[in-house]
This record gives structure tokens, sequence and C-alpha cells, in this order.
């Protein structure tokens, strides 16, 4: 049985599963994650889309349910909002990504 992180719908929403982790304390190690990670950079503009959709769509949603003088548009408020900085992670990680070392 496979767990909800193996899903394809994890996987079309989250990244981390494209990254290793560069924290590790061997030189070798650390330069070779972070080459596969620069490598693999160029995927975050398509997770950035899909986010910024996810974004737009929960947004228009909360717009809608308001003119209905509903409390549900607060639902979709707050998805879009918690979409923002997932948005504003994926941007940050693309930008430092792209930055050469000295």
């Amino acid at each position: 049985m496979t767990s909800f992180q193996d899903s394809v719908l994890f996987r079309y929403f989250f990244f981390h599963w494209l990254f290793r982790d560069a924290s590790v304390k061997e030189l070798y190690q650390r330069s070779a994650a972070i080459a596969h990670n620069k490598a693999n950079r160029h995927h975050l503009l398509a997770y950035l889309r899909r986010w910024i959709a996810l974004t737009l769509l929960m947004y228009f949603a909360g717009i809608m349910l308001e003119q209905f003088n509903t409390m549900a548009c607060v639902f979709f408020y707050t998805i879009a909002a918690l979409c923002t900085c997932t948005i504003a992670k994926i941007t940050v990680a693309w930008i430092f990504l792209g930055k050469h070392q000295l």
C-alpha cells in the first residue's frame, strides 16, 4: 500500500521529492546535492504555475461565495492565503538556486 506522499496528487503539487538534501557534512556529497538541485531548478516554474492557478481558483471561489453573503468564503480565502505562502517559497527557491557561487 502506498502512502499519500507517494501518490501522483502529492507529487503534482509538492516538489520536495525532486531535490536532495544539501546539508550533509561531506563536501563531495554536498556539492553533488547542490548540483543536482540546480539541475532540477527548471521544474520549479511548473510548480509555480500550478500554485498560482490554485490560488486564483480559491480566491475567485471566495469572491463568488461572498456575493451570496455566505461565510463559506472564509475557507477559500484562507486556502488562497496559504497558497500565497507556497508561491513565495517556490519563488525564493528558484531565485537562490539560480545564483552562482563566487
